[in-house]
């Protein structure tokens, strides 16, 4: 293999990372933004040390462990199961957009968006 062929292969794999990464931006900034209509009820201190951020291709979520809890419908206790009122704000939005980061990257990366992302590299290099 010439050198050419390793950096045309090195600009494409750059390439398809930057379109995972802006894909998961792009995915993470539509879930905080359905988060934060499911928590418009709370106040801003409840829900203010959550976050998103990217990175190597990884989207990582990082909340609070009382968010996870006023997601669930009911609790263990000594005297038996307590149901509770339950705020859909942590499983519904994440796991609603899962499908959106799925397709998008299964199928997202075409010619088009290939050639784009391709151009872009080309110009930091």
């Amino acid at each position: 293999m010439s050198l050419l062929e390793d950096r045309q292969k090195t600009s494409k794999a750059i390439a398809e990372g930057r379109f995972v990464d802006f894909v998961l931006q792009q995915e993470s900034a539509s879930i905080d933004t359905a988060v934060k209509e499911k928590m418009s009820s709370f106040t801003s201190s409840f829900w203010s040390k959550r976050n998103f951020s990217t990175s190597n291709n990884q989207l990582t979520y990082t909340t609070l462990t009382k968010h996870r809890f006023a997601d669930m419908k009911t609790r263990q206790t000594p005297t038996g199961v307590v149901r509770k009122k339950r705020y859909e704000i942590h499983n519904k939005p994440i796991f609603g957009h899962l499908n959106n980061i799925v397709r998008e990257l299964s199928y997202g990366f075409t010619g088009a968006i290939r050639d784009k992302f391709y151009e872009l590299e080309k110009e930091y290099t």
